[in-house]
């Protein structure tokens, strides 16, 4: 069978599908995976499959999402969110409603978008991730992927004082669950580095930052994390995605005895 979990912020997919199988006494013997990955910083509904269905992961791995999410303006980092090494870009400016609604329009269609650095993509066997911590993307060619939005639709501005903003992000970053035994590079998201660079940044930057809404319909395998800092860069300025909330799995509404659970309706 199939469910539809809520991943938190701040859990991996992996830590999600174990919160369920002991939320729901399931043994260890059998097993569980997911169908669709989730950010760590993002949240939202994850796809677990359990049991024989797991051989099935290949037809549930192409269906559509839908999301709910911000984009804060005047900063970029090197994951394209919250958890990355951000930089501020100054940008600043008015962005009108109609302006972004027309911004908005203008990427419904087919995109070729590279792989975030920080993605478990793998090239050469080894996964982006990895290749970036390692200082290596010069010495590799970042693979591209079809993208596909369906819908994007402005929902919403807000100002958020800076110091806000950080406490917000530093408090998300903390519940991410570090195992200290695990000596792998990047097993720490590099917490403690990102967060004294969002620290730095709050003293340098101006009072107050802009926070977008967005709502997207997009094809399987579409980062938002990708897809925000180009909204911003349409608009002239540099951006991140503040928060990631995945509301949507799939196309249909109905319950099917073969995959045993709600799909939800994205039309």
């Amino acid at each position: 069978m199939g469910v539809v979990v809520e991943k938190r912020v701040g859990e991996t997919p992996l830590q999600a599908l174990e919160r369920y199988r002991a939320g729901a006494r399931i043994s260890a013997d059998v097993p569980l995976t997911y169908a669709g990955r989730l950010d760590p910083m993002a949240e939202g509904k994850l796809l677990v499959l359990v049991g024989e269905e797991c051989k099935r992961r290949s037809e549930y791995d192409a269906l559509d999402k839908e999301y709910e999410f911000e984009i804060l303006l005047g900063f970029k980092s090197d994951t394209g969110d919250v958890l990355g090494l951000a930089e501020s870009c100054g940008g600043g400016g008015e962005y009108p409603k109609e302006r972004l609604k027309e911004i908005a329009r203008s990427f419904v269609g087919t995109h070729t978008l590279p792989y975030p650095a920080f993605s478990s993509k793998t090239v050469g066997g080894k996964p982006l991730f990895q290749h970036a911590l390692e200082n290596n993307l010069d010495a590799i060619e970042i693979p591209t992927m079809d993208a596909r939005i369906y819908r994007l639709r402005y929902t919403g501005k807000r100002v958020v004082p800076v110091p806000e903003m950080v406490e917000h992000i530093i408090g998300n970053i903390g519940l991410l669950k570090i195992d200290a035994d695990d000596e792998r590079l990047g097993s720490d998201f590099r917490k403690g580095e990102i967060c004294a660079r969002w620290r730095e940044l709050q003293s340098t930057v101006a009072a107050q930052c802009t926070v977008l809404e967005f709502k997207a319909v997009v094809s399987s395998g579409t980062y938002i994390r990708t897809l925000g800092p180009r909204i911003a860069e349409a608009l002239g300025t540099c951006g991140l995605a503040y928060s990631i909330r995945r509301t949507k799995i799939g196309r249909y509404l109905s319950v099917t005895k073969r995959f045993g659970f709600w799909r939800h309706t994205l039309v």
